[in-house]
Order: C-alpha cells, then sequence, then structure tokens
C-alpha cells in the first residue's frame, strides 16, 4: 500500500491511511477486508502479520486462544490457495477448538485429547477454506463443552473484554471474545444448546444458528447433528450471512438454498415477544427483561406487528431430557476411557476436570430406556415449534435469563450436583429448545446492563426461515449500528 493512499471504508467512507494501519483495520469486516486485498491495498501476508500481532497483543489477558496456525497461515497467504476471485480472498479467521481440521490439534479444551490431530478436516471446514478464509488458530472452549463458562485445566479462563471479572458464557466463548476484542472480525463457532448465541449475548456480537441441516456437515463422518450446527460470532450481519452461504448445502436435500443474503426485507412481520411464567426455571431478571422490552419496541417502531405469547417449551421437562440426551453423547466418552484405562476412578484419573468427571458419574444413573424416552420428547420439540411458528413469524425472548455470570460463581474444580446443574440448564432455557427444535435462531446485540455488560436479544424463526432472520437482523443493524459499540478491553482502544 503506498504511502498517503486512501482506505476505502466498506460502508461507504475513504479517509488517509493512518500511522498504524492495523489500528484503523480494526474497523473493518471480513467482507471489507478482502476487498482492501482484491484491491492490493494490502497483501494476505500483512494481513496475517497484523492478526498475528493482535493476537499477541490481546491474548495474553483475555485468553481466548488454544492453538497457534501462524506458520500455516503465513504459508498459504504466500502461496496460490486462494483463488483470486474467493470471497474472502484469505482473510484470517479463528476456528473453535471443536472441530476437525486437518494437521491441527483438536484439544476440545481437555488434557485427555491434547495430543490428538484429526487426519483429515471435515465439509464445513473445507467449503470455508475454499471461500478464502485462512485460518490462523483456534479458540478456547469448556472441556468438551461441558460447562457454561469458558474454562478448562489445560488452557485456563477465558475473560469477558467488558469485564474482565465477568465469563464469555460458553462454549464458543473463545471466538466471542476474539471478535469483541477487535481481533478478527468474526470467528468459528457451534452451537448445540446456545454455544453460538449466549456467547454473543455476553459480549456484544453478532451469533446465528442455522437450521438444522441448512449446512455442510461439521462431523466427521459426515452426518448432522440432531443439535448442533456450525456458524460465525461476527461483528456485521453480511459476514455471518456470506460464511453461511459458503457452508450452505446446496443440494436441496432439505431446503432450497438461500445463497448470500444482503439486504433487509419489506415485508412487516408477526413478532412473539415471550413472557415470563410463574413457574418458570429460573424467571427473566428485571434488566434482561427491560432489554427485551426495548427491542420489542423498536421492533414496532419499524412497523412489525409484536404480541405477547407464552413459552411453548416445558422448561423442567426439557431440563431433564437434556441430561439424557448428554448422558447419551458421553456414553462414548466413558467407553473410550474404560478401554484405555480400566475401571479406575474417573476423578482419579486426573485426565478430566473434577467437573467433567463428576458429571459423567451422575449420568450413569440413566437407563438406556430413560436415554430413549428422554430423545423421544426432544424430537417431539420439532412438532412444538411448529406449531408455534403457525401463529407468528418469528419470536423474541432473552438469549439467557441472566447476564453473563463471574468468573468465581462456579468452576471446573466443582463436582457435579443439583446447584450446579441448575446453574447450568437454567442458562440455557431458551436457546437449547431451538437446537432440537431443528429452528434458527439468532443472539443479536441491542441491549447493555447498567454495569456495562452487553444482553443480546434472541429471535427465532421456524425451520428453514434462515432468510427472514437475516434480513430481520439487517434491519435492526442499520437501526442500532452495534459494529460501532466496542469493549473497553478492545484493539478499539488499546493500540490507539
Amino acid at each position: 500500500m503506498s504511502a498517503g493512499a486512501l482506505l476505502i471504508d466498506p460502508f461507504g467512507q475513504a479517509f488517509a491511511k493512518p500511522h498504524q494501519r492495523s489500528d484503523q483495520l480494526v474497523e473493518y469486516d471480513a467482507l471489507g477486508l478482502a476487498e482492501l486485498i482484491k484491491m492490493k491495498q494490502i497483501s494476505r501476508t500483512e494481513l496475517v502479520e497484523i492478526i498475528i500481532r493482535r493476537i499477541d497483543a490481546m491474548n495474553p489477558s483475555l485468553n481466548f486462544m488454544t492453538g497457534k496456525a501462524f506458520d500455516r497461515a503465513r504459508e498459504r497467504a504466500g502461496s496460490s490457495a486462494f483463488a483470486g476471485d474467493s470471497r474472502f480472498a484469505g482473510v484470517p479467521i479463528l476456528m473453535k477448538d471443536l472441530i476437525s481440521i486437518k494437521g491441527l490439534p483438536l484439544t476440545q479444551g481437555s488434557k485427555l485429547f491434547a495430543d490428538y490431530y484429526p487426519d483429515k478436516s471435515v465439509q464445513y471446514v473445507d467449503a470455508l477454506e475454499a471461500s478464502g478464509l485462512n485460518i490462523i488458530g483456534q479458540t478456547n472452549v469448556p472441556e468438551m463443552a461441558s460447562f457454561i463458562m469458558t474454562s478448562n485445566a489445560l488452557f485456563g479462563t477465558t475473560h469477558n473484554p467488558w469485564d474482565m471479572d465477568y465469563s464469555v458464557f460458553s462454549s464458543s466463548g473463545g471466538s466471542a471474545c476474539a471478535v469483541a476484542a477487535g481481533v478478527v472480525p468474526m470467528a468459528h463457532g457451534t452451537d448445540g444448546a446456545g454455544s453460538n448465541r449466549l456467547p454473543a449475548s455476553a459480549t456484544g456480537t453478532f451469533g446465528m444458528k442455522a437450521s438444522r441441516y441448512r449446512q455442510l456437515s461439521g462431523e466427521t463422518d459426515g452426518s448432522n447433528d440432531i443439535a448442533k450446527t456450525n456458524q460465525m460470532i461476527s461483528r456485521t450481519v453480511r459476514d455471518s450471512a456470506a460464511a453461511l452461504d459458503a457452508t450452505e448445502d446446496k443440494s436441496g436435500a432439505h431446503y432450497k438454498s438461500i445463497g448470500f443474503i444482503t439486504s433487509p426485507s419489506v415485508r412487516r412481520l408477526k413478532i412473539g415477544f415471550v413472557t415470563s411464567r410463574d413457574d418458570d426455571l429460573l424467571p427473566v431478571e428485571p434488566e434482561v427483561r427491560h432489554a427485551q422490552i426495548r427491542t420489542a419496541q423498536l421492533l414496532e417502531d419499524m412497523g412489525h406487528h409484536v404480541e405477547e405469547i407464552a413459552w411453548p417449551v416445558d422448561d423442567h421437562a426439557m431440563a431433564e431430557n437434556y441430561l439424557k440426551f448428554t448422558a447419551s453423547k458421553t456414553a462414548p466418552l466413558v467407553d473410550l476411557i474404560r478401554r484405555k484405562f480400566g475401571d479406575k476412578d474417573l476423578l482419579e484419573l486426573g485426565l478430566l476436570t473434577p467437573l467433567l468427571a463428576s458429571s459423567l458419574q451422575s449420568y450413569s444413573k440413566y437407563t438406556a430406556a430413560d436415554i430413549a424416552q428422554g430423545m423421544a420428547n426432544l424430537n417431539g420439540l420439532v412438532s412444538v415449534f411448529d406449531a408455534a411458528f403457525d401463529r407468528v413469524d418469528v419470536m423474541l425472548t432473552s438469549v439467557s435469563p441472566v447476564v453473563c455470570p463471574r468468573l468465581n460463581e462456579h468452576s471446573y474444580n466443582d463436582l457435579w450436583d443439583e446447584e450446579i446443574e441448575n446453574f447450568i440448564l437454567a442458562r440455557l432455557k431458551f436457546t437449547s429448545p431451538t437446537n432440537f427444535g431443528g429452528v434458527p435462531a439468532m443472539s443479536v446485540p441491542l441491549g447493555m446492563s447498567a454495569s456495562g455488560l452487553p444482553i443480546g436479544s434472541h429471535l427465532i424463526a421456524a425451520r428453514g426461515n434462515d432468510q427472514m432472520l437475516y434480513e430481520l437482523a439487517y434491519e435492526l443493524e442499520e437501526a442500532s449500528p452495534w459494529k460501532n459499540v466496542w469493549a473497553p478491553n478492545s484493539l478499539h482502544y488499546s493500540m490507539k
């Protein structure tokens, strides 16, 4: 980039090149950075080095990384790996340490898998790389996604850029933290019970969960998980929409392709604003409730019809069924440990955190019949949400009933008991049912607590209506441009 050159802002403005180029580039989203590469205002290699400097500057305090793929990213940036017309043109990205990438460790935040390296990438990762994204590292998770806070014994605790004493929720917490801190404009996450939306809510970023079967497989066997989807946490809606297009299953086997959604719709929607019940597992705290009331008012001001509706899911039954589902998912892990280490007590092994080890012991109480009944009940949520969307186009709830927790509220060193079980499950009450209902849902950063912690608004649509949510997200982003709102512990401030 020549001295005195102009940088073209992806949102339409031009400004003089700053003395510290990386300072100004913090304001760019991934598509904006890709445009700079295509215009030859910056090279892929230069951008990789900028992101590495950002990681080195911010990770020591925030602790969002598990693995560095710097040399891999440098090599790919200097090679012909990225087609000239690829959408993202070599923009670096961070991947959650919970997906198989050939040649990179897949620790899942656990000492048990500290030395495991997959021999191939999953379809979803191949599609991301084909779109021009350059993997530069991996982000922190709770051990095997088993805790509500992003913390583990292998890599430690991820801090919230808005307040270092608070959690970023989980399990895509490392990715959300990196985006909120300005290290990368978007990062990969998975969502099996709210794992993209909860961290997005906690960090003031945009988090989407697509419809089940909407995207290419993120599993090593090429299947689609019953609950888990893959998608980005980002600062802008368009980055998320572009990544969804890049990883969408275009076969038409389940849904007609929606492609790259780029703008709002003129259609006005009927939105059901979910109100609390007296028998809720965890009532929505007033501060969070008020944030959703403000979102409901904003939607009405935009011309949408908003009416109060009841949450169609029984919280207590959902919690019990979710535990049975978790028992089914963790049974292969227990079998693996038994084959490798015999019948030694899981806690005494020392390879799992006390929280995970004791939870595995707790799940052993469920019989095969219990698990089968739980899964049948969870599968029934498809028809529950289908019926609910006969009345409304979109539901509005809080992402979590409460703001993100303090880091000292619970720890992976705790033993699993009824208190911590309820602590986790109550915070999933609005997110986890949507995973089993197969519906798309998103956390939109529209609220803020009195203490300065972000509060997301949770918007849900019927199965396959991902386009409706993206169009609504664009409209909300225009009405309340959150990309200009930065965390105190972010590069927006710390590198200026």
